[in-house]
Formats: structure tokens, C-alpha cells, sequence
């Protein structure tokens, strides 16, 4: 089939293969969120309350306003956060962070259905983005970068079609998707930038419009250099990261992007869809091989497809040359392998023109997907019975609470990283006031704490690095007086933490948390 040849059969069965891929990206992504109310992600409870952050800034019975102070230039981590606090103008905090989350990881199959189409493929092609859906990073909880991932194939795609055959409207949507990953990850942007001019140099002599990336990389480019004009820290550090390959990290490739949960079922699984995934690329190629004479030859196929390539060797060389811990930033490594993993199935060969093998394609891919989100969803829904005493213990803080809290005990998920140390923090979300350690405290977030000496701050004291991760720091007379609520996660009773104080007494015990209140504070049960 030539690129760009019209299909044939009847389009109805088109248009039922795409109803088909939209459904099978709302299962595939919804199913985990709405197996629980709190997902089975490290980071996430601090993502609902920084969208409550954006979203009750101005309210004073919240009392944000007095804590923090934004700095959305220096740090233009705002996409996810503003899509939330948005949705939280007609729905609960956690529900509106969820459906914004799901909406940021729809971004992968989204980016490289676009990318499939800027290689002249059938972008149904792009549902394979499914699979790292719910992978290691986003179970760490890093949907800014996951976002960054379909929003880098997303540019991709356009600029290669740009480099085809360019039009303004193509230019503007370029344009604003660059715009929408400075302000999603904004440390995903140069490599972005890199790829499109990789596209203008592999692409020129063979096209003729390369002219037309120019103002899209010109406007990015632009944004971009007065961002390090105004905050070059955090980037210029950035550049001392790397140190020569570790091409021992190869072997765990697969373990760093897909080794999510305690146990051997989910390697199984991803086993499992990588058979189906390389069974679904032979087809193809034995198809491609049979109508080989009707592509053109030469043109624009081998070095478009060779600008994905240079894609996917670009987050290997980032996989084995960048650290694992640099700063606040943890997990730095195993986040670009899962980029290369992802690139994957634009290198597929096209779909027949079939309409019926378009619909036929969609149906296998997401019966071979869809065991893998049900198997997710079960481990999701596992870790909400064990959040049920959370949700209750919470239920006796008032609003704004000043809350203190320490997790001891990590034990109850099958989650390799632990989604406890976090949990407080859904408080915030729903009911505002303090908590004893936030993001706001490190430099890679788009609010920090106000200035101490700022007559409107009231803040909480000053805690440890990794504070969340060391309660054994935890030191009452140094850390606890800002405080009058007090929340613990300890198989055993936290009485003897709060014994050298009598005004802290015990007011709630479910299983493993443990709840305290300063008696006389100014908010009471």
C-alpha cells in the first residue's frame, strides 16, 4: 500500500474500529483508578493536594495562602495541576485528580497514534502506547513525565508531517504542543527540540518544506531560552548528570520499566503482552513483505523511520549515562527506558488498507492489552480494602488541620514502592491546612513555602531531606509544637512518641493508624 492510498471496504467498520480503540483506552486507563478510591501511587496523594493548591489558593478557610507562594516561571510544572484544580470546580478533590491523571496518561496512545501518523501509518497503531500506561514510573506516581512521553511522540509525529507537507494549521498544532510540554515537563523539552531539528537534518533534501519547522522550533525555542534566562539552576545542574554508559543496566531493562508489584504476576504479564506485541509485529512484517513493491522507493520512509530510531537510541543513551538519585530527583535513570519501550510500535510496519484489518487489529490489540489492565486493577482494588481504615481515621480531622504525620509501617500493599508514605497528604486535599513535610519545600515544585520573615507566613517547621522516608528523625519537642493533629502509621501503638507531652492525647485507633490531638489547640474533634 502506498503511503497515504485511501482504504478500502466499508468505512462503517472504520469508524467502529476507532469507537473500539476509544473504548479500549478508557478501560485500559479508568479501570485501575476506579478500582479504588486512592490509587496504588507513591507520589499521587501530593499531586491532589498541590491541584488543591491551585484550586483553593484564594480561599482563606483553606489557608494556603498564608504557606505558599508560586513560582510558575522558575517551575512550569502547571499542565496537571491546572487540569485538576479546574475539574475540582464540579467534583470531589480525588475524583478531579484521578480524571485529570487519567487524562495526562491518555497522552501516551494519544502521541503515538500521531506519530504513526506522521509516518504516513495508520494511527490505530498508537493503541500499543497502552502498555506502559501503567508501568513503574507511573505507579511511582510521575505523571508529569508519563504526560511528557505522549506530548515528545506527539511532536514528533507533527514535525515529520510537517516536513512532508507543511500548512499553517499543522504549524500552530506543533507550536502548541510544544508549548503544553514546556508547561508539562519542562525537562523533557530540549530532547524534544534535539528531535525536531534531527528531523529537519535527516529529513532535508528529501522534502520540501523543512521551512516549516522553523517557526515552531523558533517559538519553542524562544520560550525556552527565557526560562534558563530566569531559572537556569535546576537545568545547568542537570548537565552534570551524566557520567559514561552502564551497559549493565541493560539486563534490568525490563525490570526498571515494568517491574511494578511484589511477586512474579505482573512480569508474567508484561511477558505475556510482549509475546503478543512480537507476535503482531511478525504479522505485519510477513504482510509488508508481500506487498514490499508498493512503496516507493527511496523518499521519505527510511529517514523518517530512522528518526524514530535515532528517538529510541536517544532514551537508551539517557538510560545508561544519567544517575538514580541527582538532588531531589529519584528514579532518574529508569524513567527514559520506559521512552524507548514506548517508541516501539511506531517501528511496526502499516496495517492493510483493509478497513476490516483495521477493526480486526484494534480487536486483538485490545484483547491482548486488556488482561493486563484487569490484573492491575485487582492489585489496585487490593490496596483500597487496606486504605479503608485511612479513610476512616481521616474522617475525625477537622478542616485546616495542622497535621503532623509519620509512617512507620509500610507493609499491607503489593506495591514495590510504598503508597503509604504519602497518604496524609489526601488531607490537604480535601480539607486544606498543614501537613508537617510537603513538595513545597524543594525547588523542582511550582509553589514553595513563602519567605519566612513575611509578616502573612505562617509555616511549618523545617524538616529533614527524605523526612518522609526517616519518621525514626522524628524529634517531639524540635518538630511537633507548630502542630495539633498527629497522625501515624505503626503496627504497634504511637503512644510512647507523644508520651514526653500530656496536652497530646489519643482520639482515634484504626488498625495500623493511629490518630492524636493536641488538647486547648485551636482546632478541636
Amino acid at each position: 500500500m502506498q503511503p497515504g492510498a485511501p482504504m478500502s471496504g466499508p468505512q462503517p467498520l472504520l469508524w467502529l474500529a476507532w469507537v473500539c480503540a476509544a473504548a479500549a483506552i478508557v478501560y485500559v486507563i479508568g479501570a485501575p483508578f476506579w478500582a479504588a478510591e486512592y490509587p496504588m501511587m507513591t507520589d499521587f496523594p501530593f499531586h491532589a493536594a498541590s491541584a488543591s493548591v491551585f484550586r483553593h489558593y484564594l480561599d482563606p478557610g483553606w489557608h494556603f495562602h498564608e504557606q505558599f507562594q508560586f513560582q510558575l516561571v522558575a517551575v512550569p510544572y502547571v499542565t496537571f495541576y491546572t487540569l485538576a484544580a479546574i475539574l475540582m470546580l464540579v467534583l470531589p478533590p480525588i475524583v478531579a485528580t484521578k480524571l485529570a491523571a487519567g487524562m495526562m496518561l491518555a497522552l501516551l496512545p494519544a502521541g503515538l497514534m500521531v506519530l504513526c501518523w506522521g509516518l504516513r501509518k495508520s494511527p490505530l497503531l498508537g493503541l500499543w502506547g497502552l502498555v506502559p500506561v501503567w508501568g513503574a514510573v507511573t505507579h511511582w506516581g510521575f505523571i508529569h513525565y508519563v504526560a511528557a512521553l505522549g506530548l515528545f511522540a506527539m511532536a514528533l509525529g507533527l514535525g515529520l508531517r510537517i516536513a512532508v507537507r507543511s500548512s499553517p494549521l499543522l504549524q500552530g498544532l506543533l507550536t502548541a504542543v510544544l508549548v503544553l510540554l514546556f508547561f508539562t515537563d519542562v525537562f523533557r523539552f530540549p530532547s524534544t527540540l534535539f528531535m525536531l531539528l534531527v528531523v529537519a537534518l535527516v529529513m532535508r533534501g528529501r522534502v520540501e518544506s523543512i521551512r516549516g519547522l522553523l517557526i515552531p522550533i523558533g517559538v519553542a525555542s524562544a520560550l525556552f531560552i527565557a526560562w534558563w534566562a530566569t531559572r537556569a539552576d535546576p537545568l545547568a545542574a542537570a548537565l552534570g548528570w551524566f557520567r559514561p554508559p552502564d551497559w549493565g543496566r541493560m539486563l534490568d531493562a525490563g525490570r526498571y520499566a515494568f517491574d511494578i508489584f511484589l511477586g512474579d504476576d505482573d512480569a508474567r504479564m508484561f511477558r505475556q503482552v510482549g509475546l503478543l506485541f512480537g507476535a503482531t509485529a511478525g504479522v505485519l512484517v510477513v504482510v509488508a513483505a508481500f506487498r514490499l513493491r508498493s512503496w516507493p522507493s527511496g523518499g521519505w520512509m527510511v529517514p523518517a523511520h530512522l528518526v524514530v530510531g535515532i528517538a529510541i537510541l536517544l532514551f537508551v543513551a539517557l538510560y545508561l549515562t544519567l544517575p538514580m538519585e541527582r538532588g531531589v530527583w529519584w528514579y532518574v535513570f529508569p524513567r527514559e527506558i520506559t521512552g524507548a519501550f514506548f517508541l516501539l510500535p511506531a517501528l511496526l510496519p502499516n496495517l492493510p488498507r483493509k478497513t476490516w484489518a483495521h477493526l480486526g487489529f484494534v480487536v486483538w490489540t485490545a484483547v491482548a492489552i486488556a488482561p493486563l489492565a484487569e490484573h492491575v486493577a485487582d492489585v489496585h482494588r487490593e490496596f483500597g480494602m487496606t486504605t479503608t481504615h485511612f479513610r476512616e481515621i481521616i474522617r475525625e480531622l477537622p478542616k485546616a488541620p495542622k497535621l503532623l504525620y509519620l509512617v512507620y509501617d509500610h507493609e499491607g500493599a503489593r506495591a514495590q514502592s510504598s503508597p503509604y508514605v504519602h497518604l496524609p497528604a489526601y488531607a490537604q486535599a480535601e480539607r486544606g491546612g498543614w501537613l508537617s513535610y510537603h513538595f513545597a519545600q524543594f525547588e523542582s515544585s511550582p509553589f514553595r513555602y513563602r519567605d519566612p520573615s513575611d509578616p502573612e507566613a505562617e509555616l511549618p517547621p523545617e524538616t529533614p531531606v527524605r523526612w518522609e522516608w526517616s519518621p525514626q528523625l522524628f524529634q517531639l519537642d524540635q518538630h511537633g509544637a507548630f502542630f495539633d493533629w498527629f497522625l501515624v502509621r505503626r503496627a504497634s501503638t504511637a503512644d510512647v512518641l507523644f508520651a514526653a507531652d500530656p496536652s497530646i492525647v489519643r482520639v482515634a485507633h484504626f488498625e495500623s493508624w493511629w490518630l492524636y490531638h493536641r488538647r486547648g489547640s485551636s482546632t478541636g474533634p
